[in-house]
Parts: C-alpha cells; sequence; structure tokens
C-alpha cells in the first residue's frame, strides 16, 4: 500500500473497523467514503490478457467541487488519497491497480476518473476484490475507508508468477475508520446482508439497489422485521 494511506490508517486505527458495505444505486456503487464508481459493475468478470476499465465519480454525482479532489486542498470535504487494488486471499495475491495520486489528478476538468487495468496473463483464476482505499475529510473530520468490490478473474491459461506490481497481502480485517455510510445518501435508512468474498468471510456486504426509494427501505425493514418475528 501505498505510504500516504498507510499513514492515514495509522492515525485511524484508534477507531478500526472492517471493510464496510458498498451500496447499488441506478447503477453506481457507493463507496464507504466519498468515491462513486460506475464501472466495473459487482460480480463482473475479468478477462485475463484484456483491460478492464474502472470508472469512478469524485464529484459525488455533481455535489462536491472538483478542487476537493486536488491533493493538498483545503476544503473541509475533500479526497486527501484514492488507491485501487486487486486481491485475493483464494489465490494470495494482492495487486497494484492504481496508486498514488495518479488517479485524483489525470483528466483534469473531468468529474469521472477513468483507469485502463491490464489484466496480466499471469493472475490465476479466481474470487478477487477490486477494493477501494480512500482517505478523506468530511465536513472536517477524517475518515479512511476500504470497499470491496467482488469481481472474477477468467484466465484459462495463466502464465508465470506475478512479479510486477504486487504487495503483501495485508492480514484481514484491516483497520479503517469510515462514516457511517456515504454522504450521498441522504441518510436514507439502508439494510445490507453479509456477503462472503475473496477477501474473507463477510468482508463485504451485498449491494443493495435502492432505485425504489424510501419505498424499498421500508419494505426492506418490514421483511427484517418479520423474519425476527419468526425466529
Amino acid at each position: 500500500m501505498h505510504p500516504t494511506l498507510l499513514f492515514s490508517a495509522a492515525l485511524l486505527t484508534c477507531a478500526a473497523g472492517s471493510a464496510h458495505a458498498q451500496i447499488l444505486v441506478n447503477g453506481q456503487i457507493f463507496t464507504s467514503g466519498l468515491a462513486i464508481v460506475d464501472a466495473p459493475a459487482p460480480n463482473s468478470p475479468m478477462h485475463a490478457g484484456s483491460v478492464t476499465q474502472v470508472a469512478i465519480d469524485i464529484s459525488g454525482d455533481g455535489k462536491l467541487d472538483q478542487s476537493a479532489s486536488v491533493p493538498g486542498s483545503d476544503k473541509s470535504t475533500r479526497y486527501d488519497s484514492l488507491e485501487v487494488y486487486l486481491v485475493s486471499y483464494q489465490t494470495k495475491l494482492n495487486l497494484t491497480v492504481s496508486s498514488g495520486p495518479d488517479l485524483l489528478t489525470r483528466e483534469q476538468g473531468s468529474t469521472v476518473k477513468h483507469w485502463d487495468y491490464n489484466v496480466s496473463t499471469c493472475i490465476p483464476a479466481g474470487s478477487y476484490n477490486l477494493t477501494f482505499y480512500e482517505a478523506s475529510h468530511i465536513n472536517g473530520e477524517a475518515y479512511f475507508a476500504i470497499t470491496p468490490l467482488p469481481v472474477t478473474v477468467m484466465n484459462e491459461h495463466p502464465t508465470d508468477a506475478c512479479t510486477n506490481g504486487t504487495n503483501a497481502l495485508q492480514a484481514f480485517p484491516q483497520p479503517s475508520s469510515p462514516p457511517p455510510q456515504s454522504p450521498w445518501l441522504d441518510g436514507t435508512a439502508i439494510a445490507t446482508q453479509p456477503l462472503p468474498t475473496a477477501t474473507g468471510s463477510n468482508a463485504a456486504t451485498a449491494a443493495i439497489d435502492i432505485t425504489g426509494t424510501r419505498t424499498s427501505a421500508m419494505a426492506l425493514l418490514v421483511i427484517s422485521a418479520l423474519l425476527l418475528a419468526i425466529l
């Protein structure tokens, strides 16, 4: 992991927690922090030898000024760093997708950042997490959020072991200090359900589509109450 993120994680271990939910709204994945992932979709296949595009909305769907994504910004709500890794405890790999300030500083003037990730033929098939590490401030409060997005690598003919962009596999769960939920969700009550992923049992939670507004959320609460009554 990049030194900036390691430093941020160390500052926030006093409020340590595990990776948090990703929430699916109108096809966008709201992470535990400020970032919104437009692509890839959860459980997408990544084919070895091809390119997978990662697209991230850094504006909170237009709610955040672009200057808040510039490293060193003095905005009360801002990004400090944003990095992406491809991680699997099944195949024992932790690969860099994007590290350092590159992701936030590319495509200046654009509210959506794109990163073309070359899926190397050395990556064995299996279940992985595209894991987003975000250090940020929200209304002046410092947070460190880890959001895993499950994907599957397809590779019928893997080559030799990966040597480029490899990192030590981090212990699970990793310390984090995320906000209660994405600040862009307007406090809408959302139910989540544990989903075993490549980074350990219950490392992530199932993506819940709340396109149906508060009616769907209420329906989830009613179903939960009925289940509790039955149990």
